[in-house]
């Protein structure tokens, strides 16, 4: 597992010890760093938050909360990306 370097400098400015913690993002389970935040998993997944829409938990997470929401241990995510054309 790949920790980001903006994860790993965020923990470390807070003092917090970093888990893993097994989500299931599109269908997929796998382990990622945590405790993080929907726009850190984004990053972890190098995916443009301005180009998505997320749901937690089948709850839509606003695009200004990606900051705060928080992803936590067993949590279900879908990454919705958004697609032009006609």
């Amino acid at each position: 597992m790949k920790i980001s370097k903006q994860v790993l400098r965020k923990h470390k400015e807070k003092g917090e010890v970093i888990h893993t913690m097994e989500i299931s993002v599109n269908g997929e389970k796998k382990n990622y760093p945590g405790p993080m935040t929907v726009a850190e998993l984004l990053c972890e997944l190098g995916v443009n938050p301005r180009a998505v829409a997320v749901e937690r938990n089948l709850n839509i997470v606003a695009r200004d909360d990606f900051d705060k929401e928080i992803v936590g241990e067993g949590d279900s995510i879908e990454v919705i990306r958004m697609v032009g054309g006609g």
